[in-house]
């Protein structure tokens, strides 16, 4: 993703007359694979297939496109030359007079080391050269978080050779592009630490004078980049073993008396519900969602296990989204905070785990656009002493945070 020589380019897309659109004028850099130039002159890229997919969906707008370094793209929005830029990374600077929209690109990075890193925080670095590619958006995220020292250089192939000559240290990364041009260099790392950084949006940056035009815009781009966007990242190997131990922590919690004596007592009070009583409950229970409560919601939600539920989670500093745990028959038992419904028995959630000896399910990886946080869902199966099932325990768990190494 290195940055080309400066040049400009316009590109008109849509085929509305101008009296019945508005026309943006956004900004870019090459960045591949995200932003390219085609033999013909034509940008293209990812970024660009995502950018018309979202346009598409917006039939009052169209948009042009000047290509320049990035300073000189910032510059131009900043000084009302441009109304926005693209795919960029959220930092202080551009947030003074611009608005980042919803992710249009994720990127996953990991920090790479050949020192110690284990119990490290990213601060502990600043001082320390950092590894990066001339002009990437790794380097444009340092520079936000007060990284000033880098040895740059100018491939992914050199960026992976200069870090197995230990000519620095440090190196922050995509993980695929790292463990990509690694395997083709037939290279070998002894003794180096990765710690995951985090997944990183990157976006269409709006300056605050367009959106006072269009008042209406960010919230329209925002709900078709939902629809075009590339797909979440996938868990690694590594990730998805960090996520077993913390099922085998939910484990300690599901064999705990008090959490069984409270599923015996609800599977007793459930035990002659047919298919349609569940289905009037759990219809009850979307109703009182909707309404901001009621009996049934808060019949769970004061039960002594929410209680417990509750403290856990706080206990976990952000790390457990809700914690909830359901009967033998898929109903909610007790959660630290009202679930989108009551019936949790038709989900994978639950269904991978009832009639099985699977001992957890980690569900996929989700983006969730309210928290705007990467959200995987983990259960563990809660047994009797004599092996019965009674229930379900399942953790909405914030993936950032569950992974990452720095502080």
């Amino acid at each position: 993703m290195r940055i080309a020589t400066a040049f400009l380019l316009a590109l008109m897309f849509n085929g509305a007359t101008a009296d019945t659109i508005t026309t943006m004028r956004l900004g870019t850099n090459i960045m591949p694979p995200y932003t390219v130039i085609t033999d013909d002159r034509q940008l293209s890229g990812e970024a660009t297939a995502t950018l018309n997919c979202v346009f598409d969906a917006l039939p009052n707008y169209r948009y042009q496109t000047s290509v320049a370094p990035w300073p000189r793209v910032v510059r131009l929005a900043d000084q009302g030359g441009i109304d926005g830029w693209f795919l960029y990374v959220k930092n202080a600077t551009s947030d003074r007079f611009a608005e980042l929209s919803e992710p249009l690109q994720l990127e996953t990075w990991y920090w790479y080391s050949h020192q110690p890193i284990a119990n490290a925080h990213l601060s502990d670095f600043r001082d320390e050269n950092i590894l990066v590619l001339s002009g990437t958006y790794q380097q444009l995220w340092l520079e936000a978080h007060g990284f000033k020292h880098f040895l740059t250089v100018q491939s992914n192939d050199s960026l992976v050779r200069a870090f197995v000559a230990r000519r620095a240290d440090h190196l922050l990364i995509s993980n695929s592009v790292f463990d990509e041009t690694l395997a083709r260099l037939n290279g070998e790392m002894d003794n180096v630490e990765r710690r995951f950084v985090g997944y990183i949006q990157l976006g269409l940056y709006v300056t605050d004078e367009f959106t006072r035009r269009e008042p209406d815009f960010m919230r329209r781009f925002n709900a078709a980049a939902q629809h075009c966007r590339s797909a979440n990242p996938h868990l690694t190997e590594d990730d998805t073993a960090q996520l077993v131990q913390l099922a085998n922590q939910l484990g300690q919690w599901k064999d705990s008396d008090w959490m069984r004596e409270a599923l015996r007592r609800q599977n007793e009070a459930h035990r002659y519900l047919s298919p349609n009583d569940i289905g009037r409950l759990d219809q009850r229970w979307i109703d009182e969602v909707e309404d901001g409560g009621g009996e049934l919601i808060d019949s769970v939600l004061d039960s002594e296990l929410s209680i417990r539920l509750d403290y856990i989670k706080a206990q976990h500093q952000g790390v457990f989204s809700e914690l909830f745990v359901t009967d033998r028959w898929g109903l909610n038992a007790a959660a630290s905070e009202a679930t989108s419904d009551y019936f949790q028995g038709d989900e994978a959630i639950f269904q991978a785990l009832a009639g099985t000896h699977a001992q957890y399910h980690i569900d996929v990886l989700e983006y969730d656009q309210s928290s705007q946080t990467f959200q995987v869902k983990i259960s563990v199966p809660v047994h009797d002493t004599d092996g019965e099932l009674l229930g379900v325990l399942v953790a909405g768990v914030d993936v950032e945070r569950a992974l990452r190494g720095f502080n």
